[in-house]
């Protein structure tokens, strides 16, 4: 089109004259408040914000408040805030980019809920809102025009491994037994058997001696009492090992309950936990 007929379609278009008087359609830009009491804030909650961002056609108001601006370290902790948040405004930029959406850091301070509630009344195309794990949601919800989501996650721990623990259950009357334990078990057997025959026949061969000696009175009142605990002793280390050298073990049933339980949690297929971000929704 030549200059002077355009200077002549200029000159009938009024100073005043807004898009909307010519046809034009402005679309309106709306926003996701994601909400954050930590200068770091986590990333699934960058990635879900992103995510829904990018469906919905929004851009997103990142908003890092400290609620505790006042706190005595001399201005410590309020450094390593702005520090972390510059660090997370980076990384949030960076993801959202990737998508071709837009990020809006704000850093705020004070009560949660009246940082939300000004934010919302200033910026008013905020559709919802978006928090991290640490923020109560009742504090949000009470103080919000829109509706709340918080995001709910699992954090992954460097170097630690989910293990199946596989436990090798006994059937009833089975003998595992090896050979190692089965010697000592003989050798065990053969010496208390021969100390216990020994006592039996000390106190047999010497009648007369145990006698005189056990019926005395006083001090002598503690040699029957030894000579029952020796061969209680000897007797008892006798027979457990005979029995045990035979392979045949006594009931617990303390251990038997555990063991099956123990065995059906084998049976059980491990589930792995579901890490992705999820969102829930309080009006």
């Amino acid at each position: 089109m030549e200059p002077k007929k355009m200077e002549k379609i200029q000159e009938h278009i009024p100073a005043e004259t807004t898009s909307a008087d010519l046809g034009v359609q402005v679309k309106k830009i709306s926003y996701i408040l994601v909400v954050t009491r930590n200068g770091h804030m986590s990333e699934p909650v960058m990635e879900y914000a992103v995510n829904v961002a990018d469906r919905l056609q929004y851009n997103i108001i990142a908003a890092h408040i400290n609620t505790l601006p006042f706190y005595r370290d001399g201005g410590r902790r309020s450094g390593l805030f702005a520090s972390a948040m510059q660090e997370s405004a980076l990384l949030f930029r960076e993801k959202a980019e990737a998508r071709g959406v837009q990020v809006k850091h704000i850093g705020d301070a004070g009560k949660i809920g009246n940082v939300v509630k000004r934010l919302c009344s200033s910026e008013k195309r905020i559709e919802f809102i978006v928090i991290d794990q640490g923020i109560r949601k009742e504090e949000v919800v009470s103080q919000s025009p829109v509706p709340v989501f918080s995001v709910i996650y699992t954090e992954k721990k460097a170097g630690l491994r989910n293990k199946a623990t596989h436990y090798k259950s006994v059937e009833k009357g089975a003998i595992r037994m090896s050979i190692t334990s089965k010697k000592r078990h003989l050798r065990n057997c053969f010496t208390f058997g021969i100390l216990t025959a020994a006592v039996y026949a000390a106190v047999f061969l010497n009648q007369e001696l145990v006698m005189a000696y056990f019926t005395k009175g006083g001090i002598y009142a503690l040699l029957p009492v030894a000579v029952v605990f020796m061969v209680s002793y000897a007797h008892g280390n006798f027979t457990s090992s005979f029995w045990s050298a035979l392979g045949i073990e006594g009931s617990k049933s303390t251990t038997t309950k555990p063991a099956d339980i123990r065995k059906k949690a084998t049976d059980v297929p491990v589930v792995k936990k579901d890490v992705r971000p999820r969102a829930e929704v309080n009006v």
